[in-house]
């Protein structure tokens, strides 16, 4: 018996030409688009991260007003020790926010109040109450107000914002707008 070894295979080692451009062409693209959807990819994900942390802080308002038996405020703050502004509608930005059982309820943080949380919005997002500078919800978990008010979220370049509904009952629902 002859023992040969078996034949062995040969195997291209390298690209050819056309298999090259046709990678390069790939890479090209993907480098295009990779860093664009990154950035929206990011954007979604602030204007998500804030919107959940929003819908969190008048949720724990809303359980400590019920809670409580007392008027609890929400307002907005810029240093996160004193309420920043009285307006009625909204226009500034909520950098941060506090929230306080409201005792004199002059919807300000008074000597004999005590902030129970302290809020501070620091990612690049914009957030606008358009009932102005506070919410305030009544013992009975209930909004203080005329009608439903908005919390938009949003951030610079992106066509999309977020938005926080607080109704007349105090129960919130979120929808996302733009495109």
């Amino acid at each position: 018996m002859d023992h040969a070894p078996p034949p062995t295979r040969c195997w291209q080692r390298g690209l050819t030409l056309i298999e090259l451009m046709v990678a390069i062409v790939v890479l090209a693209i993907l480098v295009s688009v990779g860093p664009a959807s990154f950035a929206s990819i990011l954007q979604t994900s602030r204007l998500k991260s804030a919107q959940n942390d929003l819908v969190t802080l008048l949720q724990l308002a809303r359980s400590t007003a019920v809670s409580r038996n007392q008027r609890v405020t929400l307002c907005r703050s810029g240093n996160g020790a004193n309420c920043a502004g009285q307006q009625r509608q909204g226009e500034q930005a909520w950098q941060g926010a506090l929230a306080f059982v409201d005792l004199d309820q002059n919807r300000q943080v008074g000597a004999n109040e005590t902030v129970f949380y302290v809020a501070n919005f620091t990612s690049p997002v914009f957030i606008i109450w358009n009932r102005g500078d506070s919410l305030v919800y009544q013992p009975d978990g209930s909004a203080l107000g005329g009608s439903n008010g908005t919390f938009t979220i949003s951030t610079a370049g992106s066509p999309y914002s977020r938005l926080v509904v607080v109704s007349l009952l105090g129960r919130i629902r979120t929808a996302t707008v733009g495109g």
